[in-house]
């Protein structure tokens, strides 16, 4: 049997992670029922022996390879057929919001098998075991890729998990008002960067100076300026092109921004 209270935490998906317990170890005979509380995952991996797992009321066959993941306010219990030897993690959750809204663990449990994440499980006991230099690192992405492949296993598409990096999350703002400046609203931006709209905006003053609502209508009437100066698109096109219903909406729009309207602007610069 290998145990360690190593205190290991990791951020995944805008929360973070707290290793309360990594176990390698055996079992031969029933395990009592165990109800997992608030804010829990526990990730059981089968490495050798097989059995039976009851969750809740259900009862499944496992075998080697089998994983069981078992979330908040779910309880199960171990049968074995002889010896199982498996792999026990136990992880605590900080921010509930997070957890219920990025990774789809807290309303059901999982099982199912893959053969393929043994070999994530003894890397974890040989750096839990050997210590050697950079080991809560390797043990931190062993952690992300079990968890990412357990999603997959699991049909879960479409879920952008990792935290973003200042630099990453500019270069994601940046591009989208450059691609989408006409229709993104704050709350689709929020909503791809896997933010609340509060955390988006106090980012943009922080880092910009600027509210999404300043820095749309920058772009909006920067593209619209040099359309006007450069091409012979017609004002009715030129304001559906960036968003407004009317001409008359932009125009207005035009005219609060540069203190003259499209025309004038238009007559202004050339002429300069």
């Amino acid at each position: 049997m290998f145990n360690t209270k190593d205190s290991i935490k990791f951020m995944m998906a805008k929360m973070f992670f707290l290793l309360a317990d990594f176990t390698y170890h055996t079992i031969n005979e029933v395990t009592p029922l165990i109800y997992h509380g608030t804010k829990t995952i526990e990730i059981n991996y089968i490495r050798h022996g097989n059995g039976k797992v009851q969750i809740d009321d259900e009862l499944y066959e496992i075998n080697e390879g089998s994983y069981i993941v078992i979330p908040e306010f779910v309880s199960y219990s171990l049968i074995p057929n002889g010896d199982i030897d498996l792999y026990s993690v136990y992880l605590l959750i900080e921010d509930d919001r997070a957890y219920k809204e990025y990774l789809p663990l807290s309303k059901k449990y999982m099982i199912g098998n893959d053969t393929r994440l043994s070999y994530l499980f003894d890397d974890l006991l040989n750096e839990f075991k050997n210590k050697q230099l950079g080991y809560n690192e390797l043990i931190v992405s062993d952690f992300k890729n079990i968890i990412v492949k357990l999603l997959r296993n699991e049909g879960i598409k479409g879920k952008r998990l990792s935290h973003w990096s200042t630099t990453s999350l500019q270069f994601e703002i940046e591009n989208i008002f450059k691609e989408e400046f006409s229709t993104i609203t704050v709350i689709d931006l929020a909503n791809r960067l896997h933010l609340s709209i509060r955390e988006l905006q106090r980012y943009l003053i922080k880092n910009y100076k600027k509210s999404f609502n300043e820095i749309k209508t920058d772009a909006k009437m920067s593209f619209a300026s040099n359309k006007l100066l450069y091409t012979k698109i017609k004002i009715s096109e030129l304001a559906e092109l960036v968003g407004y219903s009317t001409p008359e909406h932009f125009s207005y729009a035009f005219k609060k921004y540069y203190g003259v309207s499209p025309v004038e602007y238009k007559k202004k610069n050339k002429k300069a």
